[in-house]
């Protein structure tokens, strides 16, 4: 890949989650040069001397990769899983420019990079679910809000959408709920050939319970059959999603007509996928007004686009870069 004379601006993108730490260079024309990637961390658990270590050996390597110095780095944006308190964006700025010897870094919670993987714009709404689930609002002025813990556990992305479909199959044994094909779905699961059985293993085994949040896929592949119980829950979940929405929004004091809702993670991936069309579908009955997009590129990504909004550049103006180079290195999302 060409290389910008030593007078061009280069911006490093790091995202940290649980799973891995992802770290990119993006040249100012948008083309991104290089990228890494090491083990996650989740810093309020494993602690912020591992986070700090996984974020810097990948963005050093991220750099190597780029063929440019630490000192054409013009801006860092870090967007860290774990950053929920007042304080905490700072205190893991201030350790990574000293780990890493640079100048200008802006640290964040990674809900907030996620809405620059979809939107190429300063503000608008961002709705993270994966296993777990996390949103971000950004205004016009760069406030910002994270919706973080304020979000109950039963909106914590495939992991509580899988607890809640098991549940789903516990109330049809009771005769609360019509029969539903989830049964057999998480039988299987559980290897086990009866619901007391089912039931015994989830109150019983930690590990069991962790596991269902793989289930997820195939929970939505029950619902595309029309399966009324199935369905039903999606209805709920994509309805309580919708008022996470709403409700950010009149807190922020934001017009849906004038914002764009970006939903990034894997829950919502695919063009077909049930509980993504309904969450559209409630929010442009809800939310007239409000453009809806589905994230087209990894999050890392999406700290270097931020990194270009907070150098004052138009990241719309770039997206062909942007886009061409996303695909040869593999961050585009599928």
């Amino acid at each position: 890949m060409d290389k910008m004379g030593r007078n061009g601006k280069y911006i490093l993108g790091i995202d940290q989650g649980g799973t891995k730490t992802a770290a990119a260079v993006m040249r100012e024309d948008g083309f991104i040069v290089g990228n890494a990637t090491t083990k996650g961390a989740y810093f309020p658990n494993e602690g912020v001397e591992n986070a700090l270590g996984q974020m810097t050996a990948a963005a050093e390597e991220a750099i190597r990769n780029a063929g440019i110095s630490k000192e054409e780095i013009a801006h860092t944006v870090a967007g860290v899983g774990g950053i929920d308190w007042a304080g905490d964006d700072i205190m893991i700025r201030d350790a990574l420019r000293e780990r890493l010897s640079l100048g200008e870094i802006f640290a964040c919670n990674d809900a907030v990079i996620a809405f620059y993987s979809g939107a190429l714009r300063s503000h608008g709404v961002v709705i993270c679910a994966g296993t777990g689930m996390n949103g971000a609002l950004i205004d016009k002025n760069g406030r910002q809000f994270v919706y973080g813990d304020y979000m109950g556990e039963k909106a914590q992305g495939g992991s509580a959408l899988s607890k809640r479909a098991l549940r789903k199959v516990f109330d049809a044994e009771l005769g609360l709920c019509p029969p539903t094909k989830l049964k057999p779905l998480f039988l299987g699961q559980a290897a086990v050939s009866d619901v007391d059985a089912l039931l015994k293993r989830y109150m019983t085994e930690s590990g069991f319970r962790t596991e269902l949040r793989f289930l997820m896929p195939q929970i939505l592949m029950v619902a595309k059959t029309g399966d009324e119980v199935a369905c039903e829950l999606l209805d709920e979940f994509s309805g309580e999603i919708v008022a996470y929405i709403e409700a950010g929004l009149r807190k922020m004091e934001m017009k849906p007509e004038e914002e764009e809702i970006v939903l990034a993670g894997s829950v919502f991936k695919g063009a077909d996928n049930p509980l993504t069309c309904r969450v559209i579908k409630g929010i442009r009955e809800r939310l007239q007004g409000a453009k809806v997009v589905q994230a087209c590129y990894e999050p890392v990504v999406g700290a270097c686009i931020m990194g270009l909004v907070r150098l004052g550049m138009e990241p719309s103006e770039r997206e062909k870069s942007i886009r061409e180079s996303a695909a040869v290195l593999g961050l585009l999302r599928s």
